[in-house]
């Protein structure tokens, strides 16, 4: 299991599909966490495939988590430099 923290993510339709009613499929949205350059000792990559509805959810609460990120640390000064 790769488990932990990744330094990049990235998102795109398939190739995984799910099988719906009559004989259809409908492509999942595939997510990759990743290390890029941003470590030394790289672990491995982790997937997850998701329908595009959790997907979207997902993407919305990546959002929310990211503006409160920044409001907190604009809050407790974190960004200013110290001299």
């Amino acid at each position: 299991m790769s488990a932990g923290h990744r330094c990049e993510i990235d998102a795109g339709a398939g190739p995984a599909r799910e099988g719906i009613l009559d004989g259809r499929a409908m492509l999942l949205v595939r997510v990759r966490l990743f290390d890029n350059d941003c470590v030394d000792d790289p672990r491995p990559q982790a997937y997850c495939d998701l329908r595009p509805e959790h997907a979207r959810r997902l993407a919305l609460r990546l959002l929310e988590a990211a503006e409160d990120a920044e409001r907190l640390t604009t809050q407790a000064g974190w960004w200013q430099r110290s001299r």
